[in-house]
């Protein structure tokens, strides 16, 4: 551990861990270790010397790294060879510190945030980062989920930061350099109540270095269930089995893929958590065993609020074991008002109120129920509310609601997610939060909560999920087609039906991350045959496109897991050098260049596209990149693109995320220079298993001849086929050498394409095969 360095009072520490990531800390007092945090994994972090140079500043050197504090004007930097990473002061050097100015360049963009309201780029905008129920974002700069994380962008620099603080934090970023505070993100503790340090992780590389260590340090994305990542059907409520039932039959019914219905508040017993209500849900079990006989899961909704009733056994097992937060200056519990009545709210920091509530999802998993959707989790402490739920007085077993609040959502999750682990120890859990904070990826998803049925919420989807990605959260979204009719009470009541609206965005949903349609109560039907013949067409066409892009999104998701990588992906991710940042186009996963139709009525779109070949996705056409291109954008239409020397992974779409995996691997090649691309098969469901891994490569030599080679590495789980197609322009029709087989024509047509493409059809074992190359591709 560094030795404090003290001067006016105050004590640094600084640490590192390997070449990305720096830590300093900044006491107000002295000190003898860094701020403990059970939640953080700082293993890999090791101590740097801290001592005082002759003008008695504290300086500590490591490497390349040189980071500097004088005591007296409060004034902070970090170098990296020679180049400044990150400055500022903390004003006055008093404590509680009034604000904190971190330096940026003028033309710097700020990203990261998570969930956070606004524009794609955070500059020149306000935030309040305190979890609330924005009241259908009726709350101007204020978000369900709060992630102190800024990921800046200067050309193709990056750096970031986490600002390690659960306290709510004001955040005003600004690129005016004429004010007194110039290009700076200005942080002010809101409502301090304390003394804090300044506790800063600071990170560089790479945008996907950058993640790595940021999620190394918070957690790692969990690994979500291969039907968590398909389509998803809620509304607010389907209030009886008999109506879930419909609704699971008119999926089948239409030839509509779907893996989950959602179930809303009204299943309980008089909204009780962990009930059933035995007149609309009389036998929960045989309802989830008719549904699996559909393929189709129920998540259930679970909120936080326990109702204080006599006759509840939940609420008087919490109440013997001390379960729940307090009244300030009180040992009686503290009493809100949710959905039931009066509630008490279970005490999520304490562990042994996480034990317990892991212990009550017994109930709801012995019924059948696959995934748990945790609302109402900032938490609400009174419906209907918008006043500051921190004049509450409300209190934790171990500190002030001012210190937790932000992390309530966590620890529920938490909870939650040891709830599957001790009563489904063989299968990868599905947690869906409203709430969070950093790290809330180790155990849930984040869906952006009650948003608009609105073309401006449409593009904030976008902003959000990409956002969030970039704040460590790969596996969002947000409610395809929209939630309510606008903010306030009365979005609670939605009358007018947008039928492009509700298509373009079933569109864009098909390729985010988690992929819901969900809408308010007192709401038009809002499935996708409720808008008529035409825009189920649409809808079925992109839903059945995401089912045959499973494996793709499979391999993705595990790929988050491992590495912090978000799925979708803003161009600078891949493309750091591209000037034009082309907000309204992003990747999902390193393959696939989306862009989504934003605006009503448009007839034509511009696209971006990228240095390289592209190849449109539905015809096959070819196009060299580093080019403005402008495509027809008719219903049911967007361009979409393939990177060429993309190696792409598909599979036959059937009714469910599991049934499509299992049903065979197409790999469909892209030539264009080197061709690459791995496939992760794996049963979609079981908790750390060893997947298999199918490896492709290849190039195409100066006499157009292409050469690949498949490489397979046996896991823990055998696939029930044991081919794959391979499947390639129709130019190399002709397979050579002593293993050549016969090419099949691909009927693209069954797959909403005109692309000529061929398959063969090889066994699924390491070997390498050779094509020759007749006539011209397909060309723009």
């Amino acid at each position: 551990m560094s030795e404090p360095e003290e001067r006016s009072n105050h004590s640094v520490m600084a640490q590192m861990a390997g070449s990305h990531a720096f830590r300093f800390c900044i006491f107000p007092e002295p000190a003898s270790g860094f701020p403990q945090n059970p939640e953080l994994d700082t293993e890999s972090y090791q101590a740097i010397p801290v001592h005082r140079d002759a003008e008695g500043k504290a300086v500590a050197r490591k490497r390349n790294y040189r980071f500097i504090f004088d005591p007296p004007t409060g004034i902070f930097r970090l170098d990296q060879d020679d180049r400044e990473l990150i400055s500022g002061q903390t004003r006055n050097g008093e404590f509680p510190l009034e604000s904190i100015r971190f330096s940026i360049g003028a033309d710097e963009e700020i990203y990261g945030m998570g969930a956070a309201s606004g524009a794609y780029n955070r500059l020149n905008q306000h935030f309040l980062l305190r979890t609330m129920d924005t009241q259908f974002y009726a709350t101007e700069d204020q978000s369900y989920s709060a992630f102190p994380f800024f990921l800046m962008r200067q050309d193709n620099h990056f750096r970031a930061f986490f600002l390690h603080s659960s306290y709510p934090l004001d955040i005003t970023t600004s690129s005016d350099t004429t004010s007194a505070d110039g290009s700076s993100i200005l942080v002010r503790h809101y409502r301090p109540e304390m003394a804090h340090p300044l506790d800063v992780f600071v990170f560089t590389g790479s945008v996907a270095e950058i993640l790595r260590s940021y999620t190394e340090l918070t957690g790692r994305p969990f690994h979500a269930p291969v039907w968590a990542l398909g389509f998803h059907q809620s509304r607010w409520s389907y209030k009886s089995a008999e109506k879930v039932m419909e609704i699971a039959e008119s999926f089948r019914a239409h030839d509509l893929p779907c893996d989950a219905i959602h179930l809303d508040i009204h299943y309980m017993d008089r909204y009780r958590v962990f009930t059933w209500n035995n007149k609309r849900f009389p036998d929960p079990p045989a309802m989830n065993r008719s549904l699996a006989e559909k393929g189709i899961r129920t998540v259930a909704i679970v909120d936080p609020g326990v109702y204080m009733g006599d006759d509840y056994s939940v609420y008087l097992d919490g109440l013997k074991q001390d379960m729940y937060c307090k009244v300030q200056d009180s040992d009686e519990n503290y009493v809100g008002k949710v959905w039931p009545g009066s509630t008490v709210f279970p005490d999520f920091i304490e562990e042994k109120t996480r034990i317990w509530w892991a212990s009550h999802h017994k109930t709801l998993f012995d019924a059948g129920i696959s995934g748990i959707w945790n609302d109402m989790n900032e938490p609400v402490l009174q419906i209907g509310s918008v006043a500051e739920p921190l004049d509450e007085p409300i209190r934790h077993q171990s500190g002030s609601h001012l210190q937790y609040r932000n992390l309530y959502a966590n620890y529920e999750a938490k909870a939650t997610f040891d709830g599957f682990r001790r009563w489904k120890p063989k299968e990868r859990p599905f947690v869906l939060s409203r709430s969070g904070y950093s790290g809330i990826q180790k155990y849930a998803a984040l869906w952006t909560g009650d948003n608009h049925s609105s073309w401006e919420h449409l593009r904030q989807n976008l902003n959000m999920v990409l956002n969030l990605g970039l704040s460590g959260v790969p596996f969002c979204g947000a409610d395809v087609g929209g939630f309510c009719s606008g903010p306030g009470r009365m979005g609670a009541i939605k009358i007018i039906k947008n039928k492009e609206l509700f298509a373009r965005w079933m569109e864009l949903g098909s390729l985010m991350p988690f992929f819901r349609v969900h809408t308010v109560l007192y709401s038009y039907s809002q499935e996708p045959w409720s808008f008529g013949e035409e825009v189920l067409n649409i809808a079925r066409k992109h839903a059945n496109r995401r089912y045959r892009l499973m494996h793709y999104f499979n391999g993705l998701m595990r790929t988050a897991h491992e590495t912090g990588e978000p799925l979708v992906r803003p161009l600078w991710y891949h493309f750091p050098n591209m000037k034009d940042a082309a907000e309204d186009q992003f990747f999902l996963g390193p393959e696939l260049l989306v862009c989504p139709v934003l605006r009503p009525g448009l007839k034509k779109r511009k696209v971006l596209l990228p240095p390289g070949e592209w190849f449109e996705f539905e015809s096959g056409r070819r196009f060299q990149g580093d080019q403005t291109f402008f495509f027809d954008t008719r219903p049911g239409y967007f361009p979409l693109f393939v990177r060429g020397g993309a190696a792409l992974p598909v599979c036959p779409a059937r009714r469910n995320a599991e049934e499509s995996i299992r049903a065979g691997l197409i790999v469909e090649v892209y030539p264009g220079g080197d061709v690459s691309g791995k496939v992760i098969l794996d049963d979609g469901l079981t908790w750390q298993q060893k997947p298999m891994i199918v490896e492709i490569s290849g190039r195409q030599n100066r006499t157009g001849q292409l050469q690949i080679q498949i490489r397979v590495e046996e896991g823990d789980y055998s696939p029930p086929f044991r081919n794959l197609q391979l499947r390639l322009p129709g130019v190399f029709r002709h397979m050579i050498g002593s293993n050549a087989v016969q090419a099949q024509s691909v009927d693209a047509a069954r797959e909403d394409r005109t692309l000529e493409m061929v398959g063969f059809d090889l066994p699924l074992k390491s070997d390498s095969y050779d094509f020759d190359f007749r006539n011209v591709i397909q060309g723009s």
